[in-house]
């Protein structure tokens, strides 16, 4: 039996098309992982095979040929499903596999480079928008299995396709590789690793001196990373087969990447590290990392947003350059680019977002804006959700500045009044309409179907937003078109500009509701005199002491669909970092301050009942 390094000459010549003349040469170059120290010890070592006559005049023998016969790889499968991350992933409007490259979709890539070494049976595991990967199977003639259970981990997925494994390589669908790394023939079962220097969110390898896998593990500061594809041989598969049959129903071990589960057998399963450059192969694990390959984001998030930057700039798509997706964005994916010299932002809508968000109000509320000089940032916008806009340069940052500094929140003040005022007489307005305790509710009773009778949680706090909605009511305010969502990240102050944008949340609503953080921040009491001197610039006046009740009380409110909002988004498996605690202590301090006043104003008031006249409040 030939050695792992004479195999390793023996299969990187069979990928020459024609024979090779200076093969330690060529060897050296063309293998892209460790396996050789030198061009003089690959020398040495096809000294050796030809006079075994394995090769020949720079091509494998017959005899070379049937040396190897035993090390002949029969398949692959590509995971697709989707898996643990599937809640990460409702931000991308695709599967990740169909991200594009000059044309071609990641997963058809590897399909195309999977045939190119003579692999022809290819199955794929799909589950998350299974119906997209459909066209491979009459396009490549692959097989599809599906995962039925994407609350598992890839594991399940290989489980799904356990009687493909044999001689197989085991792929991700999100794989990018500069060259083809797939031969017809491997040695033994290896998986590909990189080099990182931050391993915080990847799995790491400890191997022993000849590079068997002796441990998986995540957490690491920097190492030697589980990346890419990997191969598994027949007796690996056998055993790997036999062990994840008798330990799949086991929910410590399907919710396992199936590297894991490798480890968790290392003394039986005998698996090897192939560590390759970091510019050779590429995953995605974030919408971020898309950008390690130039040009590949902007034509794969859909396939209109080329078109729609042309048609609305005016432009040519070769005229789109400088792309950089922003980290920005806790409802949509949101990237910068150039044209003719000039810097914008697409807005690209996340999945999750159209539960609580009406584009249709937005659109309106936008264009409103900017007709009054409250977002002069706005280009473009439209019902789906896309949205092209000026980028501000070098904005200020506004930590530590938002709340505390009053005439930055005059001038806030002042912008919202001029958007209220365009929006105040508006046509067909009833279509626009925009209850936000009716969004709470909402909000509240799909999170419930996760989290439990939401409204027995909260019931008492419920009994004080209603009581308090029907008292500001009272007040007769007169509705206007609103923003719903000021805050520190919607508003944009530059040396010459202030621009409020983003308005998603956008409804025909009390005025008062947009004033949630504005005047109900952190570094304010509810009594405090900077509130006074914000309502002063927003009337133009001092605030009457109704009015000045009038809007902390839909502020309360305003921080109270936030809980819900919260409550929502953890619903869904995304986070909502500490929000929830800061709007719960907001609702509950203005509240409290607000009611007493109103019960003087105009008298007690029954409890109303905490839930909806829909809810069932057994359930």
């Amino acid at each position: 039996m030939i050695t792992y390094k004479e195999f390793e000459i023996i299969n990187t010549i069979l990928k020459s098309k024609e024979p090779v003349t200076d093969i330690p040469k060529y060897v050296f170059k063309n293998v892209h992982y460790y396996a050789f120290k030198s061009t003089e010890e690959v020398a040495a070592l096809v000294t050796d095979l030809e006079a075994k006559d394995y090769i020949q005049d720079g091509v494998v023998t017959p005899l070379g040929m049937r040396e190897i016969e035993s090390l002949k790889v029969n398949n692959a499968i590509i995971l697709a499903a989707g898996g643990a991350d599937i809640s990460a992933k409702s931000i991308y409007n695709m599967p990740k596999g169909l991200f594009i490259k000059n044309g071609e979709t990641l997963i058809e890539r590897q399909i195309r480079q999977l045939r190119e070494a003579g692999i022809n049976q290819i199955t794929v595991v799909l589950g998350y928008k299974q119906e997209l990967y459909f066209f491979l199977v009459d396009k490549w003639g692959i097989n599809i299995e599906i995962n039925p259970d994407l609350k598992k981990n890839n594991i399940y997925s290989l489980y799904v396709a356990r009687k493909f494994l044999g001689s197989t390589y085991i792929l991700n669908c999100d794989n990018y590789f500069e060259e083809n790394p797939f031969s017809g023939y491997e040695y033994n079962s290896f998986h590909a690793t990189v080099y990182k220097k931050d391993a915080h969110n990847e799995l790491v390898v400890r191997k022993n001196a000849s590079g068997r896998i002796l441990n998986v593990y995540s957490c690491a500061k920097s190492g030697e990373c589980i990346y890419g594809h990997a191969y598994m041989d027949r007796e690996m598969s056998r055993r790997f087969l036999a062990f994840m049959e008798e330990e799949i129903e086991d929910f410590r071990v399907s919710s396992l990447f199936w590297e894991e589960f490798v480890s968790r057998h290392a003394d039986d399963l005998e698996m090897y590290v192939r560590e390759y450059p970091s510019d050779f192969l590429f995953e995605f694990d974030s919408i971020q990392e898309i950008q390690n390959i130039e040009g590949l984001f902007l034509s794969t998030v859909s396939g209109w947003i080329n078109n729609k930057i042309c048609s609305i700039l005016n432009c040519k798509e070769d005229e789109i350059v400088d792309i950089n997706v922003l980290q920005k964005g806790l409802s949509n994916i949101l990237f910068t680019f150039v044209v003719r010299g000039k810097r914008y932002i697409f807005r690209y809508p996340g999945d999750s977002t159209q539960f609580f968000i009406y584009r249709k109000n937005e659109c309106i509320a936008n264009r409103l804006a900017a007709k009054a000089h409250a977002d002069d940032t706005y280009i473009y916008i439209d019902e789906q959700g896309a949205k092209i806009s000026k980028y501000r340069d070098n904005c200020i940052d506004l930590h530590g500045k938002y709340y505390y500094d009053v005439e930055l929140m005059k001038l806030v003040a002042r912008k919202i009044r001029a958007f209220h005022d365009a929006g105040r007489n508006l046509e067909d307005c009833e279509q626009y309409n925009y209850d936000p305790v009716w969004q709470t509710e909402r909000l509240f009773k799909e999170a419930a179907k996760v989290k439990g009778n939401l409204f027995k949680v909260f019931e008492k706090e419920w009994g004080m937003i209603r009581k308090l909605q029907k008292y500001a009511d009272k007040d007769g305010i007169k509705h206007t078109m609103c923003h719903n969502d000021i805050n520190i990240d919607n508003v944009l102050v530059t040396e010459d500009t202030l621009d409020i944008i983003d308005y998603e949340f956008a409804g025909y609503n009390d005025p008062g509701y947009d004033f949630g953080r504005v005047i109900a921040g952190l570094e304010y009491e509810v009594d405090d005199p900077k509130i006074k001197d914000i309502l002063e610039a927003y009337f133009g006046r001092p605030a009457t002491e109704k009015e000045y009740l009038h809007w902390m009380a839909y502020s309360a409110i305003h921080n109270w669909y936030y809980v819900g909002w919260a409550l929502y988004k953890e619903s869904i498996n995304e986070s909502s970092r500490d929000w929830m605690v800061f709007f719960f202590k907001q609702t509950k301090k203005l509240a409290s301050w607000c009611l007493p006043q109103y019960e003087r104003m105009y008298g007690p008031m029954e409890n109303p009942q905490a839930a909806p006249e829909d809810w069932d409040i057994v359930r």
